[in-house]
């Protein structure tokens, strides 16, 4: 028979396992978090504080200078609103479209569907830059070059793949059951799709929602050769704070904060969708 420990011992021991996760998810929150905290930081150091070895945590003062830069100098607001625009229509598009092309994937049986499958993933097996010649190309033959529906098609060619296949992943994982019993009821195929289906696939909507606006909100190659003139992106303007002759730290650390806000919004909004198990127990076996 083996010997019983004490109460007081055993919570000992769960202790050390306690402590060394909490060690190991502090480390990783650090690493995470710590790059982001110093960017708001350094947003709001003067300028001489930039650049001070060895760098102080703690500023011995607070300016504006660097966020006053970027609206009183530059076009920062007909940057966002650009930045904006694009990125609500590539999402608004992308989830719309994957939604409806990861449906019928698994619902529907077509010639070419596991062809078409394939080269969804193969889209991303390739860098971006592979098309940026033949993007800008049929572009600039359609005359969208510099115009915000130009810089729209190009985003949704990265974020299209991705969106079809996350939905399709989502919409494979709802129970058949639940539709053939709304087609029973007499609501049709349309009726099911909008009433059991996308009701039940509201967290793979969140989750493209999130991935398609990131994706086209922080876009730069694409945007650096069509995005132009009037339609220039935030991360397009925001190279342009680096010259031959200067680099505006501050401001950079400014503007980079506030293109950070609309995710970390974005996110805090959606979050409360990202859960498990929506189905599970609905149907009985």
């Amino acid at each position: 028979m083996g010997l019983i420990q004490p109460s007081g011992k055993r919570s000992r021991l769960r202790v050390f396992p306690t402590i060394g996760r909490v060690i190991g998810l502090s480390a990783v929150a650090f690493f995470a978090i710590g790059p982001l905290c110093w960017m708001v930081a350094s947003s709001f150091r003067p300028e001489t504080e930039l650049f001070q070895d060895p760098p102080q945590l703690i500023s011995s003062g607070i300016t504006l200078d660097w966020y006053r830069e970027v609206f009183v100098g530059s076009e920062v607001l007909k940057w966002f609103n650009n930045s904006f625009t694009i990125a609500v229509l590539v999402t608004v598009l992308s989830v719309v479209m994957g939604t409806l092309g990861g449906y019928a994937i698994t619902r529907f049986i077509f010639p070419g569907r596991r062809v078409f499958m394939g080269a969804l993933l193969m889209s991303y097996l390739f860098p971006a830059i592979l098309l940026l010649i033949p993007m800008y190309l049929l572009l600039s033959y359609l005359n969208l070059i510099g115009t915000i529906a130009g810089v729209v098609l190009a985003h949704l060619a990265i974020t299209l793949p991705l969106s079809i296949f996350l939905m399709a992943s989502f919409a494979n994982s709802v129970p058949r059951e639940l539709e053939e019993a709304a087609l029973i009821d007499g609501l049709g195929l349309f009726g099911a799709f909008l009433r059991v289906a996308i009701p039940l696939m509201r967290t793979g909507i969140a989750t493209t929602c999130l991935f398609a606006f990131i994706l086209s909100w922080d876009e730069y190659l694409f945007s650096s050769a069509i995005a132009q003139g009037k339609a220039i992106t935030v991360p397009v303007a925001l190279a342009g704070f680096v010259t031959s002759f200067d680099i505006r730290w501050g401001a950079i650390m400014a503007l980079s904060t506030l293109v950070s806000l609309p995710i970390v919004l974005l996110f805090g909004f959606l979050e409360r969708y990202f859960e498990k198990g929506l189905t599970m127990g609905s149907v009985k076996g």
